[in-house]
């Protein structure tokens, strides 16, 4: 999701409009969105994007009004329990701040910002997104946000922060990070692919697999080599769907660290064919389904062709997390699970 937010904000720039970028920059308790969550707030008080939805939002918009009269940004502490959640469309509480962030047109380092970040995005590069927090910076300040992309290049400017913006790069998840000699706080971003899941079959089980996937927020791309299975009818979540010959399944795919490929096509000798072009790759995750004497003979056959031992541990399979799962639907649970479960170490890893 913060991909898309990242791209919409440069579209809603090239386009001219003002926009003020909400994110939640600390969280206590059990408040509803992680650090790092953010939505967009149009002029006229629309919302792309959300960060918890109910009192916290209303409360949002109400200083976003303020700020593009203003033009300034500002640090907005909520304090939602008690009264305020009960009466609010939120099931728990907590505390955040959010820092609201005017973007405006006019500001031609912010725009050419996020169209470097847009053209990173489409590329395929990494990066890491640094912005200065600090109530009251005018929108048409110059020097509040830098762009650190792979190959250590630098897009825009932090006074005082560049000695030490390289060690800002090691956070996988999203911070706050207070730079105590500079007396300075600096949010912390990483820019890179969102999660996306390659479903190779358009099999029964996968179309509870892609829904599912999707509303946990991954991307959906479903690949199989029959058009009666692979369409919007049956995978109306899917962000994008390929009719493909399986042995060439992974020749038109940009398989990255974050991406997730599973396996479950209509045959072994499919699933095996797609699993062997997968192990060349170096995706999050590497998920098939089989049983497990099946398994064991694919894992024979991988040995004898000389696949190391420590990349066929790699793959997940039988897939999914052991629930006693029967039905196409369980399998499906279980799968997605697997996948969330990978997720999850992956970031506590990088953190």
């Amino acid at each position: 999701m913060k991909k898309e937010i990242f791209l919409q904000v440069d579209e809603l720039l090239g386009a001219g409009k003002r926009v003020v970028l909400a994110v939640i920059i600390r969280r206590a308790g059990s408040a509803p969105r992680a650090v790092g969550s953010q939505c967009i707030i149009l002029d006229d008080g629309s919302l792309l994007g959300t960060i918890g939805g109910g009192l916290l939002e209303h409360r949002v918009l109400e200083r976003a009004k303020e700020i593009f009269r203003q033009g300034d940004s500002a640090v907005l502490p909520l304090f939602l329990s008690g009264k305020d959640v009960a009466d609010s469309e939120m099931i728990c509480g907590g505390n955040v701040e959010v820092y609201l962030d005017p973007l405006f047109p006019e500001n031609r380092h912010t725009t050419d910002l996020f169209r470097s970040i847009r053209e990173m995005i489409e590329s395929g590069r990494h990066g890491t997104l640094l912005s200065r927090i600090a109530d009251g910076t005018p929108a048409l300040e110059g020097k509040g946000r830098m762009l650190l992309e792979e190959g250590a290049v630098v897009r825009g400017e932090i006074e005082g922060l560049m000695d030490k913006a390289g060690g800002l790069c090691r956070f996988s998840r999203p911070r706050l990070v207070e730079i105590s000699e500079l007396g300075m706080s600096v949010f912390v971003e990483p820019v890179e692919d969102d999660p996306v899941l390659f479903l190779f079959g358009a099999g029964h089980v996968s179309t509870f697999v892609a829904p599912l996937a999707k509303v946990v927020g991954f991307r959906v791309v479903v690949l199989d080599d029959r058009p009666d299975f692979a369409n919007t009818e049956r995978f109306p979540d899917a962000d994008e769907i390929h009719i493909v010959e399986f042995p060439t399944a992974l020749e038109g795919i940009t398989v990255t660290g974050s991406s997730y490929l599973t396996i479950v096509t209509r045959g072994h000798t499919h699933d095996r064919i797609v699993l062997e072009a997968a192990l060349r790759t170096e995706p999050a995750y590497i998920g098939m389904i089989s049983s497990r004497k099946k398994w064991a003979l694919i894992r024979e056959v991988l040995r004898e062709k000389g696949v190391p031992e420590q990349t066929i541990d790699q793959v997940h399979s039988p897939i999914g997390i052991h629930i006693g799962g029967e039905t196409p639907e369980e399998i499906a649970v279980s799968i997605v699970a697997e996948m969330i479960q990978t997720r999850a170490a992956k970031e506590k890893k990088g953190a």
